[in-house]
């Protein structure tokens, strides 16, 4: 027996997942044949206007009049690549699989695009180089470069807006104004966001990642932060104008992120797991910044550039004041032996001679030797942190023919690894089960 349902309980249903939802139908796309047809009308007179033809007419027709102008001919498509197949081989070759395509001497194909795309057409970096070349702004979508070429071209329809410079007169290459460079120090607090947000985004947005965006993510990173370093303190010649404080304050926030990680994140996720009661589990990923996707970033960029603002400090003493903990943390904790080489800028004239490297450990020992009071200190706070953070509890089990043998439980912390827990049992103590412990 069937039972008439109103369309408001229907949906009702289908909202709720009772019902399977509507399938939605795909809406045809319009093609157009050309790019003018993609214009309003008022671009499209403004286009004629520019081009020396005439504005009066419908679109269809103000369309044609531009596919055919002199001057606005040139912009009726928009680029594309060519795709070829196996069915247009044989729809247009004449005898395609007896070689008489070889006796009718057909030395290519001709164009099977249709619409607004061709192969052949600009692409909008193309005309944004034309307009630099003669002198016109290049922002602006499409339309609004086509409409400054065409009024340069044409010198009617307005005047087109022009960027900032001069023509060279024995080159005749069109000049633009340098931009005074900006020498007003960076905002730490700003940086060390962005940096962070760039190092560790969330969850929804590494969903959208690729595989290749996980693989590289931590060289980009890298590459992010040797730019900041060179475009914020050394353009900016913090170390000549004596802002010292501010330049290792920004190279203090890379190190600790690279050096510490998303600890905060760690802590959280330490903090839901202790609560849910479970005794058995693993830490969870991407909170640790890892250097072996990065090694010739670090070897050639980073490193370098620490060195570089070193030697640039006015003491040696100033060193290991301003950022002597976070780069003994860094060496330590992340470098070691395996990234501890960096390039030392000395590029042989022959390339058959090996490069030469340095050690950043040595390096930093000659400006902050032997950790100074900074490792004290720093072993100080790693032994807080220790206390307050959460202990987090793992069994190893060594297996035998797949039963378990022997259990050890253990406990984690960032600082201090993965260490075993005392066991405060005795022998001849029961256990749950009514057993007695034989250790």
């Amino acid at each position: 027996m069937s039972m008439y349902l109103p369309p408001s309980q229907i949906n009702y249903l289908r909202r709720k997942g009772v019902l399977p939802p509507l399938e939605k139908k795909a809406k045809k796309k319009k093609s157009y044949n050309n790019w003018f047809e993609k214009c309003s009308l008022n671009e499209l007179k403004s286009l004629c206007r520019a081009s020396k033809l005439a504005v009066s007419g419908t679109k269809d027709e103000l369309c044609i009049r531009l596919c055919n102008g002199e001057l606005s001919s040139d912009y009726a498509y928009e680029y594309a690549p060519e795709r070829f197949s196996r069915a247009r081989f044989e729809a247009e070759m004449p005898g395609y699989g007896s070689c008489d395509e070889f006796n009718n001497d057909v030395a290519s194909l001709p164009p099977a695009q249709k619409g607004s795309k061709r192969d052949t057409a600009y692409t909008n970096q193309q005309l944004k180089d034309m307009c630099r070349d003669k002198g016109l702004v290049v922002s602006g979508k499409r339309y609004d470069l086509v409409l400054r070429l065409l009024q340069n071209e044409s010198g009617i329809g307005g005047a087109p807006k022009r960027a900032a410079g001069s023509i060279d007169e024995e080159t005749g290459v069109f000049q633009p104004k340098k931009r005074a460079k900006s020498m007003k120090p960076p905002s730490v607090e700003k940086l060390q966001e962005r940096i962070f947000k760039k190092c560790f985004p969330s969850e929804e947005v590494k969903r959208k990642w690729s595989n290749n965006k996980y693989k590289y993510h931590p060289s980009d990173c890298m590459v992010y932060m040797s730019n900041i370093i060179e475009k914020e303190i050394f353009e900016k010649e913090l170390f000549e104008r004596g802002e010292e404080k501010c330049a290792w304050d920004l190279i203090n926030v890379m190190l600790n992120i690279i050096t510490v990680g998303n600890e905060a994140r760690r802590k959280e996720w330490a903090a839901e797991q202790a609560g849910s009661g479970s005794r058995f589990f693993c830490m969870i990923g991407g909170t640790d910044f890892e250097l072996n996707r990065c090694s010739n970033d670090l070897k050639f960029k980073f490193l370098p550039q620490l060195v570089k603002a070193m030697k640039a400090t006015s003491k040696k003493t100033a060193v290991a004041q301003l950022s002597g903990k976070f780069l003994w943390a860094f060496q330590s904790r992340k470098l070691g032996k395996l990234f501890d080489e960096y390039d030392i800028n000395d590029r042989p004239a022959d390339w058959r001679q090996p490069f030469k490297y340095g050690s950043f450990k040595e390096v930093l020992n000659e400006f902050v030797p032997c950790k100074g009071e900074s490792s004290t200190e720093e072993s100080e706070e790693e032994e807080e942190e220790e206390e307050k953070e959460p202990q987090l509890r793992f069994f190893s089990v060594t297996k035998i023919s797949g039963k378990p043998k022997k259990t050890q439980e253990l406990t984690y912390s960032h600082t201090a690894g993965f260490q075993p827990v005392a066991s405060t049992q005795q022998e001849g103590d029961v256990s749950d089960n009514g057993k007695e412990i034989t250790l």
